[in-house]
């Protein structure tokens, strides 16, 4: 901290008055000096957020940020201190777009704020910025990335909050074909690195139990023109569609088939179909199914307390369960510093690969990739305008 020193020098004595008027000037200049000290006492620690803020995905983007947020002012209840600075957490979100190009100019802007910590959402923005983020030597921790990829790029830095699409998506397959009884199915992906490798591990799983794949089609991410698969997949009398892309064009996928006489059942994995949300854009139709790396909620411990304090402040909101994921994410980070007593990214890293952090969706801890540990996979149903558990598998 700088000192300032004065210094007067003179023979004369001073006068009463004169004392009084140097005791008054140096009271008014302690006043607003100490508050400048004990400003420096505090250290910010910034932790970024890559989220799809504008566009379709918007209101999944502010959900996700809405929990991170929450994360962040529970942190600074705690009042945490290194090397006797008190830390004071802030959020620092950036549209991604869910896009790869709008996503790398919003982590350039990110890497310069002096991050501890980035968190990110989607395969698409995840994988294509790893880079950067590796280079600035900060932990990567991902929210949404369903694509195994992203913890497959040879980096140390990046973490995954839930399981990864060769999991998930094999297990749907099998569980479709074996407890569903689907024996024809057809799949369409958008074109994504997350909508095609879940459509390609669905396929896997769901072929090599024993079904037959009646057609592949892709689509473009921005379309809600899907009426030349759905007239194909209607002539072919296909059991399911297996749909590999976000819930929010899912919406529109199965409106569509609706209207043009489709009726058949839709599947979805891993893309946070499983809420109100969704529901009222379909205008609560069943015979939807979706599988998603999450527990049921009301089992979790801290579940209550945090939908009591979301709803508090983001009345206008829902919770997608990324939102959940990025509250964790956000305090497993805020733990990495009290138990590393640093807020070097180096040491964040090393302590997030080496230990086990208790969160609001369970125990979190990685393997050597930075793989969540024993991920929970839960299949849902919608009935009677709600979703419904029908199994809870784990993963490996």
């Amino acid at each position: 901290m700088n000192r300032l020193f004065l210094s007067f020098h003179s023979t004369h004595p001073r006068s009463s008055e004169w004392r009084l008027g140097v005791f008054l000037l140096l009271f008014g200049f302690g006043l607003s000096v100490f508050p400048a000290q004990a400003l420096a006492q505090e250290s910010k620690v910034f932790i970024g957020f890559l989220a799809p803020l504008s566009g379709s995905n918007q209101a999944r983007g502010v959900s996700m940020t809405n929990g991170a947020q929450l994360a962040i002012d529970e942190l600074n209840k705690k009042a945490m201190r290194v090397n006797n600075l008190k830390l004071v957490f802030e959020l620092v979100p950036q549209d991604d777009r869910f896009d790869a190009n709008a996503g790398k100019l919003a982590t350039d802007y990110l890497l310069k704020r002096n991050l501890a910590a980035l968190v990110c959402h989607s395969s698409t923005v995840c994988i294509a910025t790893a880079e950067q983020v590796q280079a600035a030597g900060i932990p990567y921790i991902s929210v949404g990335a369903t694509n195994h990829k992203f913890t497959q790029l040879g980096y140390d830095n990046t973490f995954r909050m839930f399981g990864h699409s060769e999991q998930g998506g094999i297990l749907f397959g099998q569980y479709v074909y074996g407890d569903l009884k689907v024996d024809r199915m057809a799949v369409i992906d958008d074109k994504t690195p997350s909508g095609m490798t879940m459509a390609d591990q669905f396929s896997e799983g769901f072929t090599k139990a024993g079904g037959l794949l009646l057609g592949r089609y892709s689509v473009s991410d921005k379309t809600s023109d899907f009426n030349q698969a759905l007239a194909d997949i209607r002539e072919s009398r296909a059991d399911a569609i297996f749909w590999g892309g976000t819930h929010l064009q899912a919406a529109k996928m199965i409106v569509s088939a609706r209207r043009l006489g489709v009726k058949t059942r839709f599947l979805n994995a891993m893309n946070g179909m499983n809420n109100q949300n969704f529901l009222a854009q379909v205008n609560g139709a069943g015979n939807i199914f979706t599988l998603e790396s999450d527990q049921q909620r009301d089992k979790l411990p801290g579940w209550k307390n945090f939908e009591k304090n979301y709803v508090a402040r983001f009345s206008s909101s829902y919770i997608d369960v990324s939102s959940l994921r990025a509250y964790d994410a956000v305090q497993m980070a805020g733990e990495a510093i009290r138990l590393s007593n640093s807020v070097d990214p180096r040491k964040l890293i090393d302590t997030l690969h080496a230990e086990k952090f208790k969160g609001l969706s369970g125990v979190i801890s990685f393997d050597r990739d930075g793989n969540l540990n024993d991920p929970v996979f839960t299949v849902y149903e919608a009935q009677g305008g709600d979703w419904k558990i029908v199994k809870v598998v784990k993963g490996h």
